[in-house]
């Protein structure tokens, strides 16, 4: 060797040769060339050679094809073997040599296109009769593999090819034994994994072998062609079988020839590129396997057929989409979408290929039936398989276990199913006269919450359409979010949209509570810790006073925050469970992840930003499915995705302030005005909680929270959780900068002045995480499954610790018990009148009906609230609608931006408040107003003033007429134009329904949903997958 050659390499080769065993018990053919093909993933090498230099029977010359690209040129070595036969010597054993040639194969497409480089670039004389092909992770399993070969060849008359048995690297399960064809495709009728117990060792003659470890003559190689490499490494095997079958020559396995195949590119621990990975960093090789496996279809069908095939495998595509994202294989799925395109990429290298094989068409399929394999075996081949496949992930049980799996399951359970029932009697009958109200028909209010009385169709135009309605006579911008999470409920409620609103708000409390005992149950599976987790943060709502004021955007979050990132951890398989089970990633647990953030971010799009930050800092921490990560914000970021766009094409005018407001109503008194705040006074504003008031509400709730921070900071140190403890403070640290961050930015402005965006999302993920650790403190709490026959020494060995560890688990939940108290404590004292109540009035039916006989029909609601003070609104429902709520219109009014029909319609409220006066009720007229109802918003007498003023200007207005006067106000119709032309102007609306962008959103964020609805549906059946999955 010499310095031109790749110095790996020589180190392996020197190795081999000197560890091989000195023995005179090995002969050499001097007729055979062994080449194996080396890149940069050396793992393999050294065992290949040295299995390879201890054969019986020794290759004449061994040739190593370098792909890496580092050997300049062509070098050699070689040494001598003395063969002795057994028996007594008759004469003096002469020396042979082996040739060990080390040359360039740079730029092989593939294992055949390496072989075919290194032997043009070998030192081969006209001896050579046949090549043994060798990949550098397939070494021979036994020292007789090339001996049995050259018997097998020997014996076998008009031998092409001849394969070996495929194995597994440790030689005891199987890969193939030979391959037979089948619908324009090959099969092994051998389940991969399968024991090797020697079953299929009588096999001969089959359709196709694979080329490692094969032998093949070389003028048979030379008389085909070569190796097509256009099939890549997966196919070019079955192809060039093919073609010595139809050339009339025979395919032999010899079972008794094995190989110990590590496959590591077909098993994902080698790149494209020849580069090592590990087994946790392992790619899918999916799409490769595939393309080459279409290759060989097109080449084996007719040219005629080419288009119908195309056409039929175009619409196979989709269905096969559909099942592979059933088997929760998402990238295989999209594989299928993927292989009719990639087919018309390949046409020119198809009719090539396709002329290779009619050119070798000597003998007919028809006529090689022995070497097919029927319908009837390919199905009971892939029915071996599929049972295999189900079996191999399983953990067997014994009757013992499962009982003891069976308890356990029960005894969750019935926590999990308690601490529902306890939350939900709670909030019902803390806000009894509501939830009785909500079957009167009426529609949840409060201070912060408007009412509603939308139709379902107006909900889901509202949600759906860039565009608010509620704005003078509508306002191109993006929807609101969380309408799309309201539209869902609302299905549930059968379309009845004011029913939906109080479904939110009563199964908030016991939907949370599960939510964050399923996160808890990643940390810890003590079901106390767990229950009273769940009862924790379900108080949380209440310490916030969430459920008073009907918050419904942060009880969303509430709800689904904990579940999306329990089932995070599932996806990567960071989770407890139950002895004797193992945790396993979950590409579904992913997809139900990513459902799940889809309402936390339409709820509160501000935590979009926060999240992104922990997603990226989380690819660090987490070693296996990165992949699966990624794409767990994506329905997200698509349910959002116009707000997101709107904030980045007007963030010059502010627009971006948006992602900080949501639905409900901000407040001076509630978010404060924007102010730097740390992250305490960010908490007190958020909670409303002054800790040096002196009160004993507020030194309990210092209290909490300083014992809660104390427990976080402790899992810092855990020695069995500091991955997942970091995890969870990377969620806490990025909750606590969005709280700061929220309070400084001004989404809003009100009587009192300018209004700050709310710390409370940026808080409660800040809880999220601090609770997460406490569990974490509890330990993995797994109740071990001890067999009847275990000793009672091992027993007290083991658990030795167990009574501490018990007595620390029992303080904990003492601890977390006092804590939940305290919240629900502070919640009544803080939040005893926030104005939640059940709205069972509206307009009159008179103008509800009104309303309803035509889309653009509006009507004005005015209210005087002093002598100089009046408001407005546009109403286009019965109730003053919270589904026209939006954040975007807050934004512009804090920047002063009203466009002219605000200015009409303030101007002319404001005359009709002074004065009659006929311009005004015509210009109100002209935008399409079909009439005016003024509020009696009157608590005293003194309030009345206003009310009789501004409806007596109104009724003495010329085009005007009274029709409905009650307590709760008068409507007066406009009468300056017939009833056919009082609308609005709705064809921007109308343009921005049909604009083509709309369609795009709802068509791909639709389009994704479904695609992850199908990844997230459970295969088996639930009772099944309830030991692991709770």
């Amino acid at each position: 060797m010499n310095p031109t050659a790749n110095s790996d390499i020589h180190e392996a080769v020197v190795d081999a040769i000197s560890a091989r065993p000195y023995t005179h018990r090995q002969d050499v053919d001097a007729g055979i060339v062994a080449v194996v093909t080396v890149e940069a993933d050396m793992r393999f090498l050294n065992a290949t050679l040295r299995s390879l230099l201890t054969q019986s029977v020794l290759p004449g010359v061994i040739v190593i094809a370098d792909a890496t690209g580092l050997t300049t040129r062509s070098v050699q070595t070689s040494f001598e073997v003395i063969h002795s036969p057994a028996g007594p010597a008759m004469e003096v054993p002469q020396a042979k040599q082996v040739s060990v040639q080390v040359v360039r194969a740079k730029g092989a497409r593939s294992f055949g296109d390496a072989v075919s480089k290194a032997l043009a670039a070998a030192d081969l004389d006209s001896s050579t009769r046949a090549v043994w092909m060798l990949h550098d992770d397939s070494r021979p399993s036994d020292n007789w593999c090339l001996e049995r070969l050259l018997e097998a060849w020997r014996n076998a008359s008009g031998a092409g090819i001849l394969g070996c048995k495929q194995c597994d690297w440790g030689g005891t399960q199987l890969h193939d034994v030979g391959m037979y064809a089948g619908n324009h495709a090959v099969h092994s009728l051998v389940v991969d994994g399968e024991p090797d117990q020697e079953q299929y060792d009588g096999r001969q003659d089959v359709f196709a072998v694979s080329l490692a470890g094969a032998l093949v003559p070389l003028s048979q190689l030379r008389r085909l062609k070569g190796i097509n490499h256009w099939f890549t490494t997966y196919s070019e095997s079955v192809d060039f079988c093919r073609r010595v079958c139809l050339s009339g020559r025979r395919v032999v396995i010899v079972p008794q020839a094995e190989i110990s195949h590590r496959r590591a590119r077909y098993e994902g621990i080698r790149t494209r590129g020849g580069e090592p990975l590990n087994e946790e960093s392992a790619i899918n090789p999916a799409m490769t396997v595939a393309r080459s496996q279409q290759r060989y279809l097109y080449t084996d069908i007719a040219r005629s057929a080419w288009m119908v095939v195309w056409l039929w495998r175009l619409l196979r595509s989709f269905g096969m989409a559909i099942a592979m994202l059933f088997r929760k294989k998402p990238y295989e799925a999209w594989v299928q979408l993927c292989l009719p395109w990639l087919a018309l990429t390949s046409i020119a290298g198809a009719m090539r290929s396709r002329s290779l094989v009619t050119r070798q068409s000597k003998v007919s399929m028809s006529s090689l039936q022995v070497l097919t394999a029927d319908r009837q075996q390919i199905k009971q081949f892939h029915d071996r398989r599929d049972a295999f496949m189900a079996q191999k992930g399983l953990v067997l049980l014994s009757p013992l276990e499962r009982a003891h799996l069976r308890i356990r399951l029960m005894r969750r359970w019935a926590g999990a199913l308690g601490l529902a029932v306890v939350c939900f009697v709670a909030v019902m009958l803390l806000y009894w006269p509501v939830f009785r109200s909500l079957f009167s028909d009426g529609s949840l209010y409060s201070n912060a919450l408007l009412p509603t009385g939308a139709s379902f169709e107006q909900l889901v135009q509202s949600a759906t359409t860039p565009w608010v309605f509620g704005s003078g006579v509508g306002l191109p911008a993006p929807p609101t979010p969380w309408l799309l999470v309201l539209m869902v409920a609302s299905i549930v409620t059968a379309g009845h949209v004011p029913a939906a609103l109080g479904l939110i708000l009563f199964a908030a409390a016991p939907l949370s509570a599960l939510s964050f005992w399923a996160l808890a149950g990643i940390f810890t599976r003590s079901d106390v810790v767990r229950v009273l987790g769940g009862l924790l943060w379900a108080s949380t709502g209440m310490m916030f006073g969430w459920y008073a004021q009907a918050n419904l955007p942060m009880l969303t979050v509430l709800v689904f925050l904990p579940a999306a990132f329990a089932f995070v951890f599932r996806a990567v398989g960071m989770y407890h469970t139950e002895d004797p089970l193992k945790p396993h990633p979950s590409v579904q647990a992913a997809a139900i992840s990513a459902l799940c953030f889809v309402p936390v971010v339409a709820a509160e799009p501000q935590l979009l930003l926060a999240l992104i930050v922990v997603f990226l800092i989380f690819l660090l921490f987490v070693q296996r499915k990165r992949a699966a990560l990624l794409l767990i914000p994506v329905p997200a970021a698509f349910a959002v995705a116009p707000t997101i766009l709107n904030s980045i094409r007007y963030a010059d005018e502010g627009f971006w302030r948006q992602l900080f407001g949501d639905i409900m109503l901000p407040s001076s008194a509630q978010n404060g005005s924007p102010a730097s705040l740390s992250l305490l006074e960010s908490a007190q504003r958020a909670l409303g909680w002054n800790p040096l008031s002196g009160q004993a509400v507020d030194i309990a709730m210092a209290v909490v929270f300083i014992a809660i921070t104390i427990l976080a900071v402790a899992s810092l140190v855990l020695p069995f959780a500091l991955r997942t403890s970091r995890l969870m403070w990377v969620v806490i640290v990025c909750g606590g900068v969005l709280a700061m961050s929220s309070s400084r930015i001004a989404i809003s402005v009100d009587a009192d002045g300018v209004v700050a965006g709310s710390a409370q999302p940026g808080m409660l993920m800040m809880i999220m995480g601090f609770l997460a650790c406490v569990c974490l403190v509890a330990g993995g709490a797994v109740k071990r499954f001890l067999p009847l026959h275990s000793s009672s020494g091992e027993q007290t060995t083991e658990n030795r610790l167990h009574p501490l560890i018990v007595f620390g688990r029992a303080v904990l939940a003492v601890l977390l018990a006092v804590c939940i108290g305290i919240q629900c404590w502070y919640g009544l004292v803080r939040h005893q009148d926030e104005g939640l109540n059940v709205s069972g009035s509206g307009l009159p039916m008179v103008v509800t009906d009104y309303l309803e006989s035509g889309v653009d029909h509006r009507v004005l609601a005015v209210s005087a609230q002093t002598r100089n003070t009046v408001n407005y609104t546009v109403m286009r429902t019965s109730r003053g609608d919270l589904i026209d709520s939006s954040p975007v219109e807050r934004v512009r009014l804090l920047d002063g931006k009203h466009d002219d029909v605000d200015q009409v319609l303030a101007k002319a409220c404001a005359t009709l408040l002074s004065n009659p006066d006929e311009q005004a009720i015509a210009d109100i007229s002209a935008l399409g107003f079909g009439g005016i109802y003024v509020v009696a918003d009157t608590q005293s007498d003194a309030d009345t003033v206003p009310y009789e003023q501004l409806s007596t200007n109104i009724a003495a207005s010329d085009g005007t007429q009274s029709l409905v006067s009650t307590d709760a106000g008068s409507y007066y119709r406009l009468t300056l134009q017939n009833a056919d032309a009082q609308n609005v102007d709705t064809s921007w609306q109308q343009r921005t329904q049909q604009s083509a962008w709309r369609y795009a959103w709802l068509i791909c964020l639709s389009v994704i949903l479904v695609l992850y609805c199908l990844v997230a549906v459970p295969r088996r059946r639930l009772l099944a997958g309830l030991e692991v999955e709770a």
